[in-house]
């Protein structure tokens, strides 16, 4: 359904600047070549070409950020906001309001995004009525709206203590995230790309109802992002105001195309009706590769997925496991926990955000780095007084422990009992 939203957004926007329905051809070849840049195909073509980390260099944001992924999660509901700018377009400014309270109340990251562009949408209507009251009536409805969803970001996750948010902030922003948070850690040569397709966009749609909208995503990112480099705030940082990138290039891309097709056919001086016979089968065949390439590329991944050394353990634990059961395991064995349904102690990729949770979990974090790193024995009965039944040894740790009891053994992992 999201990436159904997606689609339909993108293509709605680009219909509307370049009326795009106006022909079959248009539509058509708008649709085939979309869909190719958004492939396993042009992802595999990327990571190969580019590396293995720009495979999304078309359709994703900056700092590794995007809508679409290979998971589903939280921040894939930022395809609303792509919806709310179809919308607001189309003059159904209620719903394009409903549209962004949807992001931002399945993943709250997104008030600042929504923000931005409710400024670009006051500045459209105050160009259009000429008057305070309209943008003035339009900001009060939107403040409503997403008022009870900015109430609870800010009782949930408001500060213990000055010092304790500073703390958490430096961790997550330094230790955990710093390939998001960081401007040096993400600021390369395909950012450079990025801002190019960015600036084209806008030039394209200069005369469009979208050039102040997108204008102003652009400038808000742009200037929110220089101040975080200029104040060093960890703050800001983990509000991430380049995340607006996600909206921002997929939209310029998609403009970028439709120009591209629009051009193309206007210079084919052909009848339009042999242009449709033309493009029609070309563009069958060239989805039927795609979508051939998308399905092999799936079984690939889920061949890959089912080779896991881990998951004969992980299978043998989700048949065996009790209730007051708590793992400890490998920091990186990141599918145990929704693989098994047990109780894991702690482990890299899940992390919380409320300052005195990112606190225990780094404290929890370093506990079991020690233990794997340094093999170290004594922290067991540490960990017991915690919760921890079970622990996860790989083949080459050194099993010397003393009171652990040996459940599961494969060629990869054990499994041990914590006795007392």
């Amino acid at each position: 359904i999201l990436m159904g939203i997606y689609l339909f957004s993108l293509f709605g926007i680009s219909d509307l600047v370049f009326d795009l329905r106006r022909s079959r051809s248009r539509s058509l070849l708008f649709m085939v070549v979309f869909l190719g840049v958004h492939s396993a195909l042009a992802h595999y073509l990327f990571s190969r070409v580019l590396g293995t980390e720009k495979p999304f260099l078309l359709e994703g944001g900056v700092a590794g950020q995007r809508l679409l992924g290979q998971v589903f999660q939280p921040s894939t509901f930022g395809v609303f906001l792509l919806l709310s700018i179809y919308l607001f377009l189309k003059n159904r400014s209620f719903l394009s309001m409903f549209s962004f309270l949807v992001a931002v109340t399945f993943h709250s990251v997104y008030l600042l995004s929504a923000t931005v562009l409710t400024l670009g949408y006051l500045w459209v209507i105050f160009r259009k009525k000429r008057n305070l009251k309209s943008p003035a009536l339009f900001a009060t409805m939107a403040l409503l709206l997403v008022a009870p969803v900015t109430a609870y970001t800010f009782f949930v996750f408001k500060p213990t203590s000055m010092e304790l948010i500073r703390q958490s902030n430096e961790i997550l922003v330094n230790y955990r995230i710093p390939s998001h948070a960081i401007v040096s850690q993400w600021l390369d040569w395909s950012v450079a790309v990025q801002v190019m397709i960015v600036v084209a966009a806008l030039v394209v749609v200069r005369k469009h109802r979208l050039f102040p909208i997108l204008g102003i995503l652009v400038l808000g990112a742009t200037l929110l992002t220089v101040v975080q480099v200029v104040i060093k705030s960890n703050t800001l940082a983990l509000v991430f105001p380049w995340r607006l990138s996600v909206v921002i290039v997929p939209i310029s891309t998609s403009i970028l195309l439709a120009f591209s097709i629009i051009k193309i056919l206007d210079a084919w001086k052909a009848d339009p009706a042999k242009v449709e016979h033309w493009t029609r089968v070309p563009c069958m065949v060239l989805l039927a590769g795609l979508i051939f390439v998308g399905a092999a590329r799936f079984q690939i991944e889920l061949a890959r997925k089912n080779e896991d050394p881990a998951k004969p353990l992980m299978a043998f634990v989700s048949t065996h496991k009790a209730e007051n059961e708590t793992f400890l395991v490998p920091l990186k064995m990141e599918d145990f926990r929704l693989t098994t349904g047990a109780p894991i102690f702690v482990d890299f990729k899940s992390i919380p955000y409320r300052d005195s949770d990112v606190l225990e979990w780094y404290r929890k974090y370093h506990q079991a780095s020690l233990f794997y790193q340094n093999a170290d024995c004594t922290l067991l009965p540490v960990f017991q007084e915690q919760g921890i039944t079970h622990v996860v040894l790989p083949a080459e740790f050194p099993v010397n422990c003393t009171g652990i009891r040996e459940l599961y053994r494969d060629s990869a992992y054990g499994l041990y009992l914590i006795e007392n």
